[in-house]
């Protein structure tokens, strides 16, 4: 059974290594997928991450204070829930914060774990039910009482609250270098570019318009925005809406988007 862990930021990515080695110490069956280690060198990425999307039966996503309103893991969240047909198997799994913490973030709609040994336990026999071949419950309880105190120490360990974000940062300065855009960023732009400044956009309608849920369109946007294609018009009480820069008019007209 595969399980997809999400994760952003270096102590997210530091929960993530240890889920991904700690998990089928509990769950034999289990294999754990994590960017950073499992996509393979000399693939573009993002073919290899929605592959594994789509073909994902499980994703556990690590939440950690710097990590809450990345959009990043919000947006896996929701493609995870759009891959497997609608269904909650996604489980943000909580560290250094509560439930009431997530505040309007889209992973607040998901069933949370927080990291204690009880909600944990849950998520361990939750992941078991939904498999394909489940172990007993006997076998699931006894592995977990044993291998719950390595977990316990292994996340104790690491430096949730004040982790450094350079690398994800990095990382993101890197992918926006590129100057190509996916097919669904250009639907985007050529639909805000169309509207014109003196009718902006916002989120909804934009996904309405490329048919796509909110939470992969407000990924895309952010890119759009971060790499300076798109402005965000950030209005108090009411959702952010967009329009295009002096780049991303230049961009709509050189490929023919308008």
């Amino acid at each position: 059974m595969d399980i997809f862990v999400s994760w952003a930021g270096s102590g997210g990515q530091q929960v993530a290594l240890v889920l991904r080695q700690w998990l089928p110490e509990a769950l034999r069956f289990v294999r754990p997928w994590v960017s950073s280690e499992d996509i393979r060198k000399g693939t573009r990425w993002s073919d290899e991450l929605w592959g594994r999307l789509r073909n994902t039966s499980y994703s556990i996503v690590c939440v950690t204070p710097e990590a809450v309103r990345s959009p990043w893991v919000n947006f896996e969240a929701g493609a995870v829930a759009r891959a497997v047909g609608g269904q909650s198997y996604v489980s943000p799994l909580l560290l250094g914060m509560a439930a009431g913490d997530l505040g309007g973030v889209p992973l607040a709609m998901f069933q949370c774990t927080e990291f204690r040994r009880r909600d944990v336990e849950r998520l361990v026999n939750a992941i078991n039910t939904a498999a394909p071949a489940p172990m007993q419950a006997s076998q699931v309880a006894l592995r977990f009482r044993r291998r719950w105190p390595s977990l316990r120490d292994d996340i104790g360990r690491i430096d949730i609250t004040n982790a450094d974000d350079s690398e994800l940062e990095e990382a993101l300065q890197d992918e926006a270098a590129h100057v190509w855009l996916e097919e669904i960023e250009d639907k985007i732009l050529e639909m805000v570019a169309w509207s014109g400044d003196t009718q902006p956009l916002a989120v909804l309608d934009i996904a309405h318009g490329v048919s796509e849920n909110h939470v992969v369109t407000q990924h895309y946007l952010d890119e759009l925005v971060r790499r300076r294609f798109l402005h965000e018009r950030k209005r108090a009480g009411s959702l952010s809406t967009y329009s295009t820069t002096s780049r991303g008019r230049a961009y709509a007209v050189e490929n023919q988007l308008v």
